[in-house]
């Protein structure tokens, strides 16, 4: 394959990471109109009720199969609706773009899950890129703890709890590669993970009066139809075409977009700390690249 088919190739899932990227400080901004259970419901709706009405003009709206809803609420409740209102909440206390690092950071979860859930046989590479990216995460998230500062560390504790809940849905959609999520599930994903998210943002939060505010139409529909209904597509084609490993590192690169969105929209500021956790994760996104391409699997246990 040429360099420039290979390019070609990943121009969908570059494409991904940048609207993702930007996504960040977007949402960001949303906070200013409605609460965070509110603007994650507001997502996935505008993303249902648009991917419903593309779809059914292009005849290809239907029902998921049995196989495919286990997969299709896996995506809904974690990967959709768990991680958007963790990081949402996050995003009060957190930096957009520090936020973004930690969130995606899906490495530290996944490589351990692998092995133990999905009983892969990793490299050693592999491995020594999760050191580094913990290293890195341990690097970004050490300035809230001195001195403590309770609702940054609660805002980073939700972050972890997001790239977790992400983690858990790309084992599970690896350990079942043999059911295929296309375009045509989205409607279901986004309308499951809208349901409860409205249910407790009514709750918590009452009515959805920013309807209202025209500023706010702008953030529902950047965050909707483009940075869910299109990103996700292409993202979980890629999920189930990568190894989980290569997915979560690939992800890596959104936090890279959202930082320098961020500093320019809220003047966010590449301290010391976020760049040395930066370098790290990228150290770590290199041994992936290298273990992938001359990779000798160690045995975790006996075969």
């Amino acid at each position: 394959m040429s360099q420039q088919s290979t390019v070609r190739k990943f121009l969908p899932l570059i494409g991904a990471v940048m609207v993702w990227g930007g996504n960040w400080p977007v949402m960001k901004l949303g906070l200013t109109h409605m609460s965070p259970l509110w603007l994650a419901a507001s997502r996935f709706g505008a993303a249902a009720l648009i991917s419903v009405l593309v779809l059914g003009a292009m005849g290809r709206l239907r029902l998921p199969t049995r196989q495919e809803w286990p997969l299709v609420a896996g995506v809904a409740l974690l990967q959709m609706g768990a991680f958007t209102a963790l990081a949402l909440w996050a995003l009060q206390y957190v930096a957009p773009g520090r936020a973004s690092v930690i969130a995606y950071a899906t490495s530290i979860w996944v490589i351990p899950l692998s092995a133990l859930i999905l009983k892969e046989r990793l490299s050693a590479g592999q491995w020594l890129a999760t050191a580094l990216s913990y290293a890195g995460i341990g690097v970004i998230v050490a300035p809230a703890f001195s001195p403590w500062q309770s609702h940054t560390v609660i805002g980073l504790v939700m972050l972890l709890g997001a790239s977790f809940a992400w983690a858990c849905n790309i084992i599970q959609l690896r350990g079942n590669r043999h059911v295929r999520l296309g375009a045509d599930m989205i409607p279901w994903q986004t309308a499951i993970a809208t349901v409860p998210l409205a249910a407790l943002a009514w709750m918590r939060d009452g009515a959805p009066v920013f309807l209202a505010a025209p500023d706010a139409w702008p953030i529902i529909l950047y965050t909707g139809p483009l940075a869910t209904a299109l990103t996700f597509i292409v993202v979980l084609g890629m999920t189930q075409k990568m190894p989980p490993v290569a997915t979560s590192i690939a992800m890596l690169c959104v936090p890279v977009i959202g930082l320098i969105v961020s500093s320019v929209v809220f003047h966010e500021r590449m301290s010391a700390d976020l760049a040395l956790g930066l370098a790290l994760i990228g150290a770590s996104v290199a041994a992936s690249a290298v273990a992938s391409r001359f990779k000798r699997p160690m045995v975790l246990r006996p075969s």
